[in-house]
């Protein structure tokens, strides 16, 4: 499966949708008949001026741009569509790579709520940390969620910004570095560079207080991010119920949540030892990204490798010792040949044929020498 599938598992080109900011690379696109509106920040001949200024945009894929249809920030994604007069008519959300930017999640998920109908679906493609330049940040936690909800954030903060950029994990592939690999990378190769004293400086320059600073306001696991959804779905700050959060080798996992009213499925009896398994998860995805994880990790594959090379040697020397016996026993064939021949040797020697033939052995004999 791949990411589009991956991503669009639950959705059909006939339900009415709204994709998030897809740029050149529309995952429900209208020209291969999704009914899908587009919401960006910008407008259509915005963002192809935007791709033409970027050289690593290519030209070919200038074409893909769809055009918009809501203008304005997703973090008030309810205000936009309610001004269309299309709350609760969308049958799902789609978001690749968007949610992590949004600087008040919470918001945008009971926006959410208004615009989808009900059993709407939200499906996403969200990095992972452990595969991208998050590398070195921790994951964030319910209270930043809730302190930005509360505080009715719009933008991200300078201090989501300095820790992005100053915790910016960089891989190293031996023919330069990128901000995207796949989990498992060797710990060593990931390095960020020293940004302190410009990040410090941008931070209390009062003069970009105004300036809109983008950055990863949220950053995950897998299981980081599900026990999010479920503890903000407890808390009655978002009706969203985990269909599936499945995880990809790559630098992303991908979530479906269903717009769900029921307070037994939002609020389940046991929860607690739910959200006690996902800490532990929490702390397992962590451990991945160190180097005495990953060498235990190999230690399973080191192991099998050296059993067989064990076996192997176990098999040549089996063989060997077959060569061996078959060897020995033919040196004893041999032997006891010899030993039949030296015998009848020594008869042929005693025999009366050999002692009347002896003067003509010696007459050849020196025939032989002379010539």
């Amino acid at each position: 499966m791949d990411r589009r599938d991956a991503v669009l598992k639950f959705l059909t080109k006939d339900m009415k949708g709204l994709e998030i900011g897809p740029w050149f690379n529309p995952l429900a696109p209208k020209r291969e008949g999704y009914n899908c509106l587009v919401l960006d920040v910008f407008d259509s001949e915005t963002l192809r001026e935007r791709a033409r200024n970027d050289p690593n945009v290519p030209e070919t894929l200038w074409g893909r741009i769809e055009e918009v249809d809501v203008v304005g920030s997703s973090t008030h994604i309810d205000q936009l569509i309610d001004a269309r007069g299309e709350l609760g008519a969308f049958n799902y959300i789609v978001s690749s790579h968007n949610f992590e930017h949004l600087p008040n999640p919470i918001r945008f998920l009971q926006g959410c709520a208004k615009v989808l109908s009900p059993g709407g679906i939200i499906s996403m493609a969200i990095p992972d940390r452990r595969a991208c330049f998050d590398y070195f940040r921790p994951v964030t936690t319910l209270s930043t969620w809730i302190g930005a909800f509360l505080d009715d954030v719009s933008r991200p903060s300078k201090a989501q910004y300095f820790d992005m950029v100053t915790c910016t994990g960089l891989y190293d592939t031996g023919e330069g570095k990128t901000i995207s690999f796949h989990r498992g990378v060797e710990p060593e190769k990931v390095s960020a560079g020293l940004r302190l004293d410009e990040s410090l400086a941008e931070w209390m320059d009062r003069s970009r207080n105004e300036q809109y600073f983008d950055a990863h306001c949220s950053v995950f696991t897998p299981s980081s991010f599900e026990l999010l959804i479920r503890d903000v779905a407890y808390l009655g700050l978002a009706p969203f119920e985990v269909v599936e959060i499945f995880d990809s080798p790559g630098v992303e996992f991908y979530v479906h949540l269903r717009l769900n009213s029921s307070k037994q499925l939002l609020r389940p009896e046991g929860y607690e030892d739910i959200r006690n398994t996902l800490l532990h998860r929490i702390l397992e995805e962590a451990a991945e990204t160190s180097s005495a994880h990953l060498q235990t990790h190999q230690l399973p594959d080191a192991l099998e490798s050296l059993q067989g090379q064990l076996t192997a040697l176990q098999r040549d020397r089996a063989a060997l010792m077959d060569d061996l016996a078959q060897r020995r026993a033919e040196v004893e064939r041999l032997a006891e040949r010899g030993w039949l021949l030296e015998r009848d040797l020594q008869a042929m020697r005693a025999s009366t044929s050999w002692r009347i033939t002896s003067p003509i052995r010696r007459v050849l004999g020196r025939f032989r020498r002379s010539t």
